[in-house]
């Protein structure tokens, strides 16, 4: 429904049976197997060849360098047809290593051994190792948005003695490390492709990895297409011959492709998509992924000079005034669960009661506007930013009437590109913006989305992108990501929870409901069907939610 950003992390594990989760601390490849009875024998039960067209919300505004790339859902869903990443979401809800064979820290966590799989190529014949490992971290370390991500990050060198292992050093502990190369600062790219493309501006969008596919052409705006790695190291992954991915923003009009016949698979979170094809349409199938979901909400930019956000009182007062009950019945219909808060139902933090609204309370709303007016006097405006998309208009809209009735004097609707959505996010140029984010399993997940230190001027790009200066938040940030204490970061998650609910700095909406749809005789769409070598299994929903692992993908003929 909203645009989301998940750049770093692996924002939405899977797996979760509900309970309380806590990271892996320590990962290497003598890590025992999960153990599955519900996946596929792919040696015996697949069909390969084929190919396969999917229809995605939105296209990448800057393609395709994983130091670079403003990358939503979509976005990971075409690099991971050429990438691999370092580590992926094990079932049990942890990192284990994939592209790596072995990760592991020092005894306070300030020092990470990385060891590269061996006998890996990319795709352009360059061996993959340690020195392949530290020219991509190194990139990300001193990029302008993944160097955010891992700014403690203070060294990384290739080890010594041994040219496949990088070593990675942090300023203080860091003991959920792993789970930022589960995703964007994980995907591996050849160096000798990263360094011709230094210069070669036109390189940049022809990727060269060590992935299932690789890249046979891209079109912005129109198509992204990869052939079939025949020398895949994890075999015997890919079935596929060939993949090609179509953005398309309106969620109706990829649902209405798919339904003509132009597209075999979709992806989307729209409510009236969802509850169709629950309904059962005759043709095709549908799965949904609901663990460890996104949070759907409107991002509030509260420290702009000036403007009137700034004032947990107009904050609270929108809270009060929206009527989420409405918005999900009547444009979601009903698909989703609402939201208290930032985490979803099952993730570590979630409450039953955070002490958010969630129900409307319009009288409230209207005393604290009037309150705020009294001592500010003058016309009282707020502008809206939503995407093209017809669902999320019609949300906006909602909200401009509840707003105004609270006492909003006039809230303009500015509709932008998907494309540029994210950008306009990170560059602060927002007052109030449509959003989609926080699923994960860690709230050093959220870190970079909520610390200060990544709350930086209106004009740079920022990953707090409310820009949230709060030193309480800080401090219960810092103090998760130092502890591995299940129960100590269970009370740290529900303070943050709490905190978010007393201030207001942001109106949160549903729990995000991610389907995915596809002709009949379209298989493995179960991200569990991927293996690593040593048979871990990767968990239900990928690790980010509204995507799958193309690798096990295939179609019966």
């Amino acid at each position: 429904m909203f645009a989301s950003l998940l750049v770093f992390v692996a924002a939405c594990g899977g797996g979760d049976d509900g309970g309380d989760s806590s990271e892996s601390t320590a990962v290497d490849e003598t890590s025992a197997p999960t153990e599955t009875t519900d996946v596929l024998d792919p040696m015996t039960a697949v069909t390969p060849g084929g190919t396969l067209t999917m229809g995605i919300e939105a296209e990448t505004s800057s393609p395709w360098r994983p130091s670079e790339m403003v990358c939503a859902i979509s976005c990971h869903m075409v690099a991971r047809t050429v990438y691999d990443s370092l580590m992926i979401v094990g079932s049990d809800n942890s990192p284990v290593p994939y592209l790596a064979s072995a990760m592991e820290p020092n005894e306070d966590y300030t020092v990470w051994r990385i060891t590269a799989r061996a006998g890996v190529k990319f795709h352009d014949g360059t061996d993959f190792d340690g020195a392949a490992i530290v020219e991509n971290i190194s990139r990300h370390k001193t990029a302008l948005l993944t160097g955010t991500a891992i700014k403690t990050v203070t060294d990384v060198s290739l080890d010594a003695s041994d040219p496949m292992t990088a070593i990675v050093t942090v300023e203080k502990p860091w003991a959920t490390f792993p789970w930022y190369l589960t995703g964007q600062i994980g995907y591996m790219a050849s160096p000798t492709w990263l360094l011709a493309s230094d210069t070669d501006e036109a390189l940049r969008a022809q990727p060269v990895g060590t992935g299932p596919f690789v890249y046979s052409d891209y079109k912005p705006n129109e198509y992204y297409t990869g052939t079939k790695n025949a020398n895949y190291w994890n075999a015997p992954f890919p079935y596929l011959d060939e993949i090609t991915l179509i953005p398309i923003a309106d969620s109706l009009k990829r649902r209405d492709a798919l339904k003509a016949g132009d597209l075999d698979i979709v992806h989307t979170t729209n409510g009236e998509v969802i509850n169709e094809l629950r309904s059962g349409v005759d043709g095709f199938s549908s799965t949904e992924i609901t663990n460890n979901a996104e949070t759907a909400y409107t991002l509030l930019h509260v420290t702009q000079e000036g403007s009137p956000l700034n004032d947990r009182r107009i904050r609270c007062a929108l809270a009060n005034a929206t009527d989420n009950n409405i918005i999900n019945e009547v444009v979601s219909f009903g698909v989703n669960k609402l939201a208290n808060g930032p985490f979803s139902p099952g993730q570590v933090g979630s409450l039953e009661d955070s002490g958010y609204p969630l129900t409307q309370d319009m009288a409230k709303a209207q005393a604290l506007i009037a309150e705020y007016k009294a001592e500010n006097p003058g016309e009282l405006k707020i502008s809206l930013a939503t995407t093209n998309d017809a669902t999320n208009l019609v949300i906006a809209q909602y909200q401009k009437d509840f707003f105004e009735e609270a006492g909003i004097d006039e809230v303009t609707i500015d509709q932008i590109d998907q494309g540029q959505y994210i950008v306009t996010a990170l560059l602060g140029n927002f007052q109030v913006f449509q959003w989609r984010n926080h699923g994960g399993v860690d709230l050093d997940q959220q870190y970079i989305w909520w610390h200060s230190s990544s709350a930086l001027d209106i004009g740079a790009l920022a990953l707090n992108f409310g820009r949230i200066k709060d030193p309480n938040l800080d401090e219960l940030l810092d103090a998760n990501r130092a502890t591995i204490d299940p129960a100590e970061k269970k009370q740290i998650a529900e303070d943050v929870n709490r905190l978010f609910a007393t201030e207001c700095y942001n109106l949160w909406g549903t729990y995000t409901t991610w389907l995915i749809a596809f002709e009949d005789g379209i298989m493995g769409l179960d991200a569990a069907n991927l293996t690593t070598p040593d048979g871990t299994r990767a968990a239900e929903g990928a690790g980010i939610a509204g995507t799958f692992y193309p690798h096990t993908v295939w179609r019966q003929q």
